[in-house]
């Protein structure tokens, strides 16, 4: 084998090792993973409501949905309507997600689009499992129903909307946090 040989191999190695998270060592892959174990992989879905807690369209970013769901899904993008048993939504105050990415969700954030027209975080004293507040609820790994309350969010602002900006359109965004 010449040195060519040997470089083409190693790169070869080396781009199979981060491809699958493999921590690479001086001589090749070490077993271990190369991400921080636990670490949180978040992803910031943007809400809009056309009345009081009805839910009239979602953003959802890409890979938020795993392989096992529609496939529209898995590229992300603005949704007016439910999407099989995968993403239900529609004129609901909740949003039923099933065949996420990762398994299980561990936490939540999330922003309002205030009347005085700027981007308000939501109190985390306004995130917790009881009626009027944003929660979530995990019945089985890899989905999750969020339960929305636009009093918590952003003081039920249903006329100003941001103009620009990445959530431009939209009055809500709600960040979930898997594990």
């Amino acid at each position: 084998m010449d040195s060519s040989e040997l470089l083409r191999i190693r790169l070869a190695n080396r781009l199979v090792c981060a491809s699958q998270q493999i921590s690479i060592g001086p001589t090749g892959p070490t077993g271990g993973s190369s991400t921080i174990p636990g670490a949180l992989k978040a992803f910031t879905i943007y809400v809009d409501y056309s009345a009081a807690n009805q839910i009239s369209r979602v953003y959802v970013p890409p890979y938020l949905f795993g392989s096992a769901a529609a496939p529209i899904l898995q590229l992300g993008g603005v949704f007016t309507a439910d999407v099989g048993t995968d993403l239900v939504f529609l004129g609901n105050p909740t949003i039923v997600m099933n065949n996420t990415t990762y398994a299980f969700a561990a936490g939540l954030s999330a922003n309002g689009y205030v009347v005085t027209g700027r981007w308000q975080i939501v109190p985390p004293s306004n995130i917790r499992p009881a009626t009027g507040f944003l929660n979530y609820t995990i019945t089985a790994d890899y989905g999750l129903t969020l339960t929305t309350d636009l009093g918590a969010i952003n003081g039920q602002n249903f006329s100003v909307y941001p103009m620009t900006g990445t959530a431009a359109g939209f009055l809500a965004t709600i960040t979930i946090f898997f594990v």
